[in-house]
């Protein structure tokens, strides 16, 4: 019960926060974004739905995920995330998981980047449940393609031993616009080892 309140919670927490972007984005007096602006050393609040293709089969799957990126230092962000994967009605998996993410600025091509964390999943297929420890390392690059347009290809491995898929490697590239400085709005595309594709969209909240 109560991990469903805390889950609830952080849903909830979530929606607000596009809520509050969607209503900055119709104010008729948007800040407009100055300089150049990606997601590598910024504060914010994301949230995405990804529509996932399981190949081989006619069925789906769709994924909700919820981060907040706080800058920690220059070059230096962490990262907290919260994941909810729905296939039906039987199989459900949750995962808490906390990163750093290093990258560079020396480079007038992009920013390239490197990541690594942990956490804790819990899983239920088919009636059964069980639970692990996650453990997550990431490597990419950030190219600012106009002030407020980034584009980042990206590769991510998850390993999640006690559970039924063991690990998984995604390969994909996501890109982010900010509307004003504070709103932005995301898409993306991967795939993993297992031949899955996922379509992602969301938004950004910087503060």
């Amino acid at each position: 019960m109560k991990q469903k309140i805390i889950i609830k919670s952080l849903l909830f927490a979530a929606m607000t926060l596009g809520l509050a972007a969607a209503a900055r984005a119709d104010d008729p007096r948007p800040v407009p974004v100055s300089g150049t602006m990606g997601l590598l050393g910024q504060t914010y609040a994301g949230l995405t739905y990804s529509y996932v293709d399981l190949n081989n089969t006619s069925a789906h799957a769709d994924d909700y995920h919820f981060d907040i990126n706080q800058t920690l230092n220059t070059g230096l962000d962490g990262v907290f995330s919260y994941d909810l994967t729905r296939n039906g009605s039987t199989t459900r998996q949750q995962a808490i998981t906390a990163a750093l993410r290093a990258f560079s600025t020396a480079y007038s091509w992009g920013k390239p980047y490197v990541e690594a964390g942990g956490g804790y999943a819990w899983e239920k297929v088919a009636g059964t449940r069980d639970n692990s420890f996650i453990w997550d390392a990431a490597v990419g690059a950030e190219f600012q393609l106009a002030p407020a347009f980034t584009l980042t290809p990206f590769v991510k491995y998850q390993g999640t031993p006690s559970l039924t898929q063991r690990e998984k490697w995604d390969f994909g590239v996501k890109a982010n616009y900010w509307v004003t400085s504070q709103w932005a709005v995301t898409a993306g595309l991967d795939r993993d080892n297992h031949q899955n594709t996922g379509f992602t969209v969301g938004t950004n909240f910087r503060f």
